[in-house]
Formats: C-alpha cells, structure tokens, sequence
C-alpha cells in the first residue's frame, strides 16, 4: 500500500487517501491533480499512532485557551528578558566604556540583518503543517537549518576581519568571528523552537528565554569584572544562546535526515522562501523611516524621532510582535479543525488586536504632549508632535495585524507577498517624499500608510478567503467606537489642566483607561466577557 497525497500548507503533500503501489512515480487523483506517492514503512510508527503525522483537532475552547496561555507566558518572557536586559546594560555601563559597547553594537547590527533569513523560513513551514512528532518533514528541516546557520557562521567568521574595518575596528575582528557564533547556535536550535510553537509548549519556550537571560547575565558581569572590554558583552551574548540551543535540543530532540528529499527540500523552501520574504519586507518597512529621516532630515532629527517612537513601539508594537509568537501555531492547529474555527479564531484576534492598538494609540496621542517633556526631559520637545500621529499609525497597524499569519496558516504565505512588494516600495517613497515636510511629515506619511495598509489587508482575507466584509468590519467597529471615546475624554480632561506638568499626565491617563473601560463594556461587552472567563478557566493553555 500507498500514501496519495496532494498539496498541503507550505507546498508539501498530506495524504488524502491509500492507493495500490505501482510502477510510476506519480497517479492521476480524483482531484484531476498529479499526485506523488510515498510508501510507509510500518515499523516506522508508533503502536495506534496515526500513519500520516496528523494531529487529533481539539475543541475550539480548549485551543483558544491554550493560545491565550502562549501569549501570556510569550509576554512573561518577553518582559522578563527586557528587564533583565536593561539592568545588565545599567551594570556593564558602569564597568565598560562606551567604546566597548560600540564595537559589540556594530556586530550585533550585521548579525540581525541576517535574523529575518536565518532558518529561511523551514521553521514556520514546520509550524505550519501540523504534523505529530519528529517526522521526517522535521527532520529534513533540521538537516537545512543546521546547513544554513553552519554557512553564515562561516562566512561570517571570514569576512570578521573585513566587517572590522568597516566600523574603524580592525584590532576586534576577533569580537567580530566570535559574535557570528551567534547564528549558528541560534539557528541550529530553531527547529526544536518551531515544534514547541507548533505544539503550544509556550511554557517551555518561556523557561529558556528565562534561562537564557540567567546566562547571560552569569557570563557578563564576572568577565566584565575580571577580563573587562567588549568580550564581556559578545561572550555573555554568545554563551546564553549556546545554552539555550543545548536545552532546545534536550526538550525536542531532533535527528537530522542525512539522506536528501527532494520533494521535502523543494517544498521547505518553496514555502520558507514565501516565509522569508515577507519577514524581510517587514523589517525593511520597520526600518525605513529611519533611514530616511537619518538620511534626509539629520542625525539629530532622528534622535527626536527615535525617542517619539519609544512608548508607541513600548505599549504597542511589542505586544503586536508577542502575538506574532503564537499566532502561527494557533491558526494552524485552528485550521486542522476547520476552515470556520481558523476565521473565526482570526476574527476575534482582529477585535482582540484592534481594541487593544486603537484605544492604546489614542491614549497615548492624546498623552503625548506631557509624557514627552514630563518623562524624558523637555529638552525633547520637538518629538511630541511625531510621537502624537505615531501613536495613531502604530493603532491602526493592529488592526490588520492579525490577519497576516492566516495566509501562512494556510499555506498561502505568497498572497501576501503579493500585497507586501509593492506596499513596502510605496512606503520607501511616500517617506522620501515626505521627509521635505520634517519629522512631523515622515510620521503623517507613516499614519496614512498604515490606515491604507490595514484596508488593504482586510480586503485580501476577503479576497483570498471570502470571509463577508460584514464580518470584518464587525470585527473592527467596537476598537473605532472605543478609541474615539477614550481619546474624546482624554482630550476633554486636558483642556481643563494645566499644560506639562506630572499631575496632568497622571490624571489625563487615569481618564483615558476609565473611559477605555467603560466603553470596552459598553460596545465590546460580550468580548471582555468572553475573553475574561477564557482566563478564569482551569489550565489557561499553558502547559
């Protein structure tokens, strides 16, 4: 007997049905498709355990509360890590000079370009096909990731010397040969991260990132204290994301497949490439306005601009960026129990999402001309009115958000593709033409972009899978409703206080989360509910 197979999420097959074994290579389905044929090898599989590496679909409850237990422990350790990080850059400050902290910056800068394509995207090709166990999907997977991370350290220990210089640094490109230990140890573990993800083990993730900041801070502070310099920093940098690689490959133990399948390779990367694009074009729309406004308006210009997208980026493109953490292993396993329950699950992270960055965003608007001067001096003036249109674009950029992993989920990453090229050239233009106008055009360009960008990406779900635009804006209406309010009280209050001053910011806040409050009851009062007894659920998903 025979596995029929035909295209699943990520460009792979999934089986569809047993056919007899015969002499060709590929049958003609009842799809009217070409389809390839694997056979099984029995003694392969587990006693009872299913042939295909398919998952047994959980209810829709217990999926929803097991992805609301991955953002919270997903938000525990990105909070954890932030602290942690910030207090060991206070402590180092004092023992290393700035000089130290330069060189390590000029390194770590390069090795993040290369983050978005570390694992070219097999990682979420993994999440994505719901498999059971170590298949041999996961196992080619690792065999990939293991060659890629082992080709960028390579090369990247090579060039170390020629990357030195470029930053006035030749005497570290031994620094720099040690830091590109960095994705080799992080992209050899990325495999065992994915299948965490796709089985919600977010708990576990939860305990490394904790572990791995512990390490960083135990390699750091006795070498700053004795050795001293920047080896302080790049060895704690490196050490932790060694140990971290280590306890990955403890809690999933992979066995990289050292035979070649080519129809697993080509779907892995077919679809991983799809993946990687989209990270890529999202990190250069991320960095754009920076480059521009450096470029094009001054390096002072953008230090104003950089601190006006501090709290915006805080309160709410960080928490747009945890979601992102779970969503793909949500929509996915969402997606094994049906079409509905994976539309429904994106409606409600769009009201979820949407509610949160709209009424974030107009709060901190409405804020932002005493928390500006109030919280970082008022030499930093000239960021309140950025920081006033960046708060709006970084609401509006929520309520899209929550859609982008469904196409991914659905094994249709280049949809979006489709619609990220030409936005993200777009974006590049409208901030270039923009920058004439200053800082405050740069931030307006980036409003309208996001407000248009959002639109559009609700009219591709639409599109691609027909969810009624009833159903969309639905889902968006209580998040406008909320923030007009909150942000209508805020500047009501305000008017009525004196400009600039701590009490003012005190007070105008209070305003804007009593007034979030009461209108989240009032026009999303059955999504509060719904989301308050997900919480008060025994075994809130995490496990």
């Amino acid at each position: 007997m025979a596995v029929e197979t035909e295209p699943g999420p990520g460009g792979l097959t999934r089986p569809i049905g047993r056919v007899e074994q015969c002499n060709t290579s590929s049958v003609q389905c009842r799809f009217g498709r070409r389809c390839t044929i694997h056979a099984i090898d029995s003694g392969d599989l587990e006693p009872d355990a299913d042939p295909y590496g398919r998952p047994e679909p959980e209810s829709t409850q217990a999926l929803a509360r097991r992805s609301i237990g991955g953002f919270l422990w997903t938000t525990l350790a990105w909070g954890s890590n932030r602290i942690v990080i910030l207090g060991l850059t206070l402590l180092l400050a004092r023992l290393l000079t700035p000089e130290d902290f330069g060189v390590v910056t000029a390194a770590v800068t390069i090795i993040a370009m290369l983050d978005a394509a570390l694992d070219l995207g097999v990682g979420a090709a993994v999440v994505a096909r719901q498999e059971t166990g170590i298949t041999p999907a996961v196992r080619m997977a690792m065999t990939l990731n293991l060659g890629i991370s082992a080709a960028i350290c390579v090369a990247g220990v090579i060039a170390s010397p020629w990357i030195a210089a470029l930053f006035d640094s030749s005497s570290q490109a031994g620094l720099f040969a040690l830091l590109f230990l960095y994705p080799l140890f992080r992209g050899a573990g990325q495999v065992s991260d994915a299948v965490l993800k796709r089985d919600l083990l977010f708990r576990r993730r939860t305990a490394i990132d904790l572990t791995r900041a512990a390490v960083r801070v135990a390699v750091s502070v006795p070498m700053a204290l004795t050795v001293g310099g920047a080896i302080s920093i790049a060895a704690g940098i490196v050490g932790s994301e060694l140990v971290a690689m280590l306890l990955l490959w403890i809690l999933v133990p992979i066995r990289p497949a050292f035979w070649a399948h080519r129809d697993l390779i080509s779907g892995l990367l077919r679809f991983g490439g799809l993946v990687t694009v989209i990270r890529v074009l999202g990190s250069i729309r991320a960095s754009a306005d920076y480059l521009v406004v450096g470029a094009m308006v001054g390096t002072t210009a953008l230090g104003y601009y950089g601190m006006a997208y501090k709290l915006p980026e805080l309160v709410i493109e960080n928490v747009l960026w945890i979601f992102s953490a779970v969503a793909l292993s949500a929509y996915s396993k969402a997606r094994v129990i049906s079409q509905d329950v994976l539309t429904a699950g994106m409606l409600r992270a769009t009201r979820l999402l949407s509610i949160y960055g709209l009424t974030a965003g107009a709060a901190l608007a409405v804020l932002a001309p005493e928390a500006v001067p109030v919280l970082f001096s008022p030499q930093w003036e000239p960021a309140v009115a950025p920081m006033v249109f960046i708060s709006l674009a970084l609401g509006f950029m929520a309520v899209g958000w929550a859609s982008g992993d469904v196409f991914t989920a659905n094994g249709r990453p280049g949809t979006l593709v489709a619609l990220d090229i030409p936005a993200t050239i777009a974006l590049i233009v409208g901030f270039v033409v923009a920058a004439g106008h200053g800082l405050v055009g740069v931030a307006v360009a980036l409003l309208i972009f996001n407000v248009l960008y959002c639109l559009a990406r609700l009219a591709l779900v639409r599109y691609a899978h027909g969810t009624p635009w009833p159903r969309l804006l639905g889902a968006v209406a209580p998040a406008v409703a909320i923030a007009a309010t909150t942000g209508g009280v805020g500047l009501l209050v305000r008017s009525v206080l004196p400009a600039g001053q701590f009490l003012t910011l005190l007070v105008v806040g209070l305003a804007c989360a009593a007034a979030a409050v009461g209108a989240s009851l009032l026009f999303a009062r059955s999504t509060v509910l719904d989301m308050v007894g997900l919480l008060r659920r025994r075994g809130v998903g995490a496990r």
